[in-house]
């Protein structure tokens, strides 16, 4: 009769120890990476809060050198004209579970010389938004002054006709034919009755990445103690066969 250290040292029993060896390393690392998670989102919630919590700034009285000092989410206002052919919708947008776009438009600043940025009106239903042409969206093209939030801009999107991945400022420049400033801004006020829908800060909760984290440590909790049981069970087997 082989025993039951010998039969637990098989080639078969040793690739079942590397795979629950291996099981349990993964499920510490994703517990572990969920905290990380919890950590930078409770970091980027503190920021949003700080930022969003300043004195709003003027951006026409803002140089381009004095941007980069300020974090995404500070409050801003801006005296200018939209431009209403140069509109471009953001897609993969939802609210409340709702898929849909953000309309983006070029908006020409009362300076001299005279600067473009980028502004983020609002949201459209995806239904509501293939229902309609694209003038149902154009904003007014009065002076005025729109009010909301300095974001930062992304790179690497990917422009396909009217639709626009993430709001990247030197694509949206060449695609416009115009100097945009480095920042786009996200307008927070509701400029019409019907559409878009003003834009609004993100929730600021800390998710589900602590109870997901708990889940993967419960995981492991089970391997480290169901996988020795096994092995005993086992051991007792031998033992009453011999």
């Amino acid at each position: 009769m082989i025993s039951t250290s010998r039969r637990l040292l098989r080639p078969s029993w040793i690739i079942s120890h590397i795979f629950v060896i291996a099981l349990l390393v993964s499920t510490v690392n994703l517990g572990l990476w969920q905290l990380r998670r919890l950590d930078e989102r409770k970091s980027n919630n503190a920021q949003i809060i700080e930022a969003s919590g300043r004195d709003p700034v003027s951006l026409n009285d803002l140089q381009v050198g004095e941007l980069d000092s300020y974090r995404s989410y500070t409050p801003v206002s801006a005296i200018g004209n939209f431009d209403g052919d140069r509109q471009i919708y953001l897609i993969n947008r939802s609210r409340d579970g709702v898929p849909g776009v953000e309309v983006i438009n070029s908006f020409t600043l009362e300076t001299e010389p005279v600067s473009h940025v980028a502004v983020n009106r609002g949201y459209i239903p995806r239904k509501i938004f293939n229902e309609n042409s694209s003038e149902a969206w154009k904003p007014s093209l009065e002076l005025f002054e729109i009010e909301g939030f300095i974001m930062t801009s992304f790179s690497n999107g990917k422009l396909q006709g009217d639709e626009i991945s993430r709001i990247d400022t030197e694509l949206l420049s060449d695609e416009w034919g115009i100097p945009l400033l480095p920042i786009y801004l996200q307008q927070d006020q509701q400029t019409s009755n019907t559409w878009p829908v003003q834009m609004e800060l993100p929730e600021l909760s800390e998710g589900s990445h602590f109870s997901y984290a708990v889940q993967w440590f419960i995981f492991t909790l089970i391997g480290l103690v169901g996988y020795p049981l096994v092995l005993r069970r086992i051991a007792a087997e031998d033992r009453l066969v011999t």
